[in-house]
């Protein structure tokens, strides 16, 4: 039956209109272009054999309750179809340009992209309710996965959601028009604090790649000068933005670093690909201290990343904990803060952000957010709780990160990620051992997990 409402599964999801979630390799966040840069220049790295692994952290959630194994293998075998980045895609990458004008991407970068093509892939029932989803290849190739997987798993259950609970269009309609409500009144919050800033950083656990970009085009007519913009690269070249935003992940500290064995060599390693970072995007010299604990890193910290990075990322510490330690660190090194950058991006609202800046806005040169769920899936309550017979409605918590990588005597070592968090923490017990024992545990403390 035709219908009149503004929202609809069919205008909300592409598989309900048959049609692939991702459809180019550039509806990805802008920092895999970057690391896949980083990664081509250096040999030692750029044919690393790497499995990366999918985990949901929230227990009541059973992917395999909800989305389908047939349309889940649809959804990813349409991704890994995909060939290449169109010429037109290649101009707008080749456009990318640093705040001193030079290119971002390397034409051997572009050149790789003309012909790419995702790995191939793994989904096994795990016999819990849910999936086990792999990816395998060079470090180079794999790595692309990550972004594009996690949005198809993310508008998969959502949208599957929708239809096992049998949600008529009259409730869809109302279950986005008050998330499109509570975008709009996190957005007057925003307003009333000019002194804030943020980039949209919520391509990974959007509810689909259509209410993402309703989202954006929102969040640029009515935050023109505080949503400074997006790390989605798609939707960047969409909206007319030549650089889209973003630096790192943590994947660059923890594959070079499963290869050693040596605590010290571990140590070094992960500074080493800090130094290396630094000196490939010299603008982009943000730290990610937490990959291993903030506190290990900033009392180790060697004296030329001390002098020569930028700023920093604060993504699983408390930010009012974090800024302050962040602050001290660089006082006590005979670095001028107001020099420096600070960005939280972890599990944010409105409210948090009001509250950060209160607190934290001086302390550091520039103080800018990357808010990323909370604007892109806020979807968490919107459906009547008794109604739940699938697990939660809404976003949850779901990475990809690298699991293992292969030695040169083929075999396979564990990746770690302690985190700042250690519910975040990853990798096998007897590597998370080694790697605690090499770094210590100071600073971390377990928060509850949101995205």
């Amino acid at each position: 039956m035709r219908t009149n409402l503004p929202y609809t599964l069919q205008n909300s999801f592409a598989p309900a209109r048959d049609e692939a979630e991702v459809q180019s390799l550039l509806n990805n966040d802008v920092y895999k272009f970057l690391m896949l840069d980083f990664i081509l220049a250096h040999p030692e790295y750029r044919d690393l054999n790497v499995r990366w692994k999918m985990k949901v952290r929230n227990q009541d959630v059973k992917l395999g309750n909800v989305i389908p194994e047939a349309e889940f293998r649809t959804q990813l075998d349409a991704t890994q179809a995909i060939p290449g980045v169109s010429p037109a895609d290649i101009s707008y990458l080749r456009g990318m340009t640093s705040m001193t004008g030079r290119p971002l991407l390397r034409e051997e970068t572009l050149r790789f992209l003309e012909t790419f093509r995702l790995p191939n892939y793994s989904l096994q029932w795990d016999n819990r309710w849910g999936y086990d989803l792999s990816f395998e290849g060079s470090w180079a190739t794999s790595m692309m996965w990550e972004i594009l997987a996690l949005k198809i798993v993310n508008s998969l259950y959502l949208y599957n959601y929708a239809k096992k609970a049998k949600i008529t269009p009259v409730e869809w309609n109302k279950i986005m028009t008050r998330m499109m409500g509570r975008l709009y009144d996190d957005i007057d919050a925003i307003k009333a604090d000019p002194r804030i800033t943020f980039s949209e950083f919520g391509t990974r656990r959007a509810a689909s790649t259509d209410i993402h970009r309703q989202v954006l085009e929102i969040l640029q007519s009515e935050l023109p000068g505080q949503c400074t913009g997006t790390s989605n690269v798609m939707l960047a070249r969409e909206f007319g933005q030549n650089n889209p935003r973003g630096t790192n992940a943590h994947e660059l500290r923890m594959i070079p670093t499963a290869l050693q064995d040596n605590p010290q060599d571990i140590i070094d390693t992960m500074y080493d690909i800090d130094r290396q970072w630094m000196a490939h995007f010299p603008e982009l010299a943000i730290l990610l201290p937490d990959t291993f604990g903030t506190s290990f890193y900033y009392k180790n910290a060697p004296r030329d990343i001390i002098e020569g990075h930028v700023g920093t990322r604060f993504d699983s510490k408390d930010p009012i904990i974090a800024i302050p330690e962040y602050v001290d660190f660089l006082l006590a090194n005979g670095q001028d803060p107001s020099k420096k950058m600070g960005i939280p991006s972890d599990g944010l609202d409105a409210a948090s952000i009001r509250d950060i800046t209160e607190k934290c806005s001086g302390k550091v040169g520039k103080l800018t957010y990357g808010w990323g769920t909370g604007l892109t899936n806020n979807t968490k309550g919107l459906f009547p709780r008794e109604k739940e017979n699938y697990g939660p409605f809404g976003s949850f918590s779901v990475v990809i990160k690298p699991d293992a990588v292969q030695r040169k005597d083929g075999t396979w070592t564990s990746c770690v990620k302690l985190s700042d968090n250690p519910n975040k923490a990853m990798g096998s017990p007897d590597r998370v051992e080694l790697f605690k024992k090499t770094f210590g545990v100071e600073g971390m403390e377990r928060q509850s997990v949101v995205v």
